[in-house]
């Protein structure tokens, strides 16, 4: 069982290099992209730690800000880069750099020996309850991050200044309505975490080379993540192959938090009792013990 690792990672390098001693092994490559706002001793330190790891690449490196579409470019081209190759991967998952495992590697293979030819990718249709405005606004608005603040256009929007609120005036009444989705495609969302075969990620860069335009219609969409590879994947010959599940355990503190609960030592229990085979978010200045007890008390047991 082939599989490569597409790992996003921005801050913490020891958390990622320690993410990639613990996943190595004969028959898996890691093809990492490092966040180019990241400072360069963070990608000097990854670098110097996994020099010696001839299954690592470095993706292009691209300015991941939240919720932008630099996100979906980076996996992208980290697609790009296995199918390049020109090996057969069984498996391609896409992780974060604070994520790590809670199966060992070889609960990892057999769970996906068993279900081989599967795809995982959580998604629901849209429009749907769970998301603002049933997530349609994601697609239809103009999003636009600006010094940290997400700007959902036509949505009116008062700010203390009020020239900034007659120039946000100004740009909703010049600014065109985006266009209509391609016809074709239902529309779902989802995590932004999915396990595909080999097969499918081979047909998503086909198919994102001859469709620029489809592609870049995400561009200026709210967490394009969490709606790219669910639309190619649910519109695709793949649909019927499809599990509706991430692989990866993760909480959210409420409904409406932007980012996952970070996960610390009362949550350990939780952790042995899923059928998960990844986790996500640790944070080592938060909880340096963690993953340390997952190493102790659920790996080791494996």
């Amino acid at each position: 069982m082939k599989i490569a690792y597409v790992i996003l990672a921005h801050k913490y390098p020891e958390q990622l290099v320690r993410l990639i001693y613990k996943l190595n092994t004969d028959d898996v490559s890691f093809f990492i992209h490092i966040d180019k706002k990241a400072d360069d001793k963070i990608y000097h330190h990854v670098l110097t730690q996994l020099k010696d790891f001839p299954n690592v690449s470095f993706i292009k490196r691209y300015h991941l800000t939240w919720g932008s579409f630099n996100i979906v470019k980076a996996t992208l081209k980290g697609i790009k880069s296995i199918v390049e190759t020109g090996t057969y991967f069984d498996y391609v998952i896409q992780l974060s750099g604070q994520d790590y495992l809670i199966k060992s590697n070889e609960e990892i293979n057999k769970f996906l020996q068993k279900n081989k030819g599967r795809e995982f990718i959580e998604y629901f249709s849209l429009p749907c309850k769970k998301w603002y405005k049933g997530g349609l606004t994601r697609l239809e608005s103009w999003h636009i991050r600006w010094k940290d603040q997400d700007f959902s256009i036509p949505e009116k929007r008062e700010f203390k200044s009020r020239i900034n609120s007659l120039l946000y005036s100004l740009l909703i009444l010049l600014l065109p309505k985006r266009h209509k989705f391609p016809e074709g495609f239902a529309l779902y969302g989802g995590s932004a975490f999915w396990c595909l075969t080999g097969e499918s990620i081979k047909w998503i860069n086909d198919f994102v080379k001859q469709n620029p335009k489809f592609v870049n219609r995400f561009n200026y969409t709210y967490c394009p993540d969490e709606l790219f590879y669910q639309i190619l994947i649910l519109n695709s010959p793949f649909k019927e192959k499809v599990i509706n599940a991430s692989l990866t355990y993760l909480e959210w503190s409420n409904v409406n938090s932007l980012h996952p609960k970070i996960l610390e030592k009362d949550d350990l229990e939780k952790l042995r009792e899923s059928e998960k085979l990844f986790a996500r978010k640790f944070d080592m200045t938060i909880d340096p013990d963690i993953l340390d007890m997952i190493d102790k008390m659920i790996l080791s047991k494996s």
